[in-house]
């Protein structure tokens, strides 16, 4: 009797891939359900220092979402994917992009149902946080801020994005 005869032939050994392909789809559900997205909206802008303010404790329960309007130091503004020139030379031009900032912040408002996202007195409940750059110019800050203000938006609950100041341990 051979010695092939008494040992029987190896199988190809076989690995069962199911639990593994399981487990994957487990872990990308995981990590699509808890990561946060809530600062894809900000641009990287170095934010200014403020020594006095009320931090915003935002409801997670609340309805109504927060925009954000960002102000980079060279004038440009981006808002909901949207991007307004303000450092134009033309002020004809600056006075378009402020009027299609305008269309842009009113359109929340139709899209959001209007009378539900508005108080008794017309006023938006929806906040709006403007988030500048330390170097950007007052002047554009001043002009979101009056493009919130039109009487066709009333938005009149502004946030600023700040940073607190370093203190001496650090």
């Amino acid at each position: 009797m051979a010695a092939r005869d008494i040992i029987p032939e190896a199988e190809d050994a076989k690995m069962n891939m199911t639990p593994m392909i399981d487990m994957t789809f487990l872990l990308v559900v995981f990590f699509m359900l808890t990561i946060d997205l809530s600062s894809k909206e900000f641009f990287p802008v170095e934010l200014p220092y403020a020594t006095e303010g009320i931090e915003d404790k935002t409801d997670e329960t609340a309805e109504i979402k927060r925009f954000v309007i960002n102000i980079t130091r060279d004038g440009k503004i981006y808002f909901k994917d949207n991007e307004f020139d303000l450092a134009s030379e033309d002020p004809g031009v600056q006075d378009d992009n402020i009027v299609a900032l305008r269309t842009a912040l009113r359109q929340i408002h139709e899209a959001g149902g209007g009378v539900i996202m508005r108080e008794k007195d017309g006023a938006s409940k929806v906040p709006v946080m403007i988030h500048a750059d330390w170097g950007t110019k007052w002047k554009y800050v001043q002009w979101v801020m009056q493009a919130c203000a039109h009487p066709d938006i009333k938005i009149y609950k502004l946030q600023f994005a700040v940073k607190k100041p370093p203190t001496d341990d650090e």
